[in-house]
């Protein structure tokens, strides 16, 4: 089943100005056609590397089977979690 996946940061809260050292994420939100749950969380794993994004700035990883039924979330560190809150892998 191909899914859809969420590419999103805002700034953190916790951090003056949003980020840090005054890094700023190069791209946008974004969303990516992915054959699996599997490349859903190497995407997002990819675009947080690229952006320099902590725990706090990302806010994307839904998942989605079609454009209003989410079936996982990817968090920060890759792991991808299913509606119920239990660890896919």
């Amino acid at each position: 089943m191909p899914y859809v996946v969420t590419m999103k940061h805002s700034p953190n809260p916790d951090i003056p100005g949003g980020y840090w050292d005054g890094i700023k994420p190069q791209e946008g939100p974004a969303m990516r056609h992915v054959p699996t749950l599997q490349a859903a969380a190497a995407e997002c794993r990819a675009y947080i590397e690229r952006n320099n994004l902590g725990g706090g700035n990302w806010t994307g990883g839904q998942v989605f089977a079609d454009k209003r039924t989410q079936v996982a979330r990817v968090s920060f560190n890759g792991r991808v979690w299913a509606m119920d809150g239990t660890e896919v892998f």
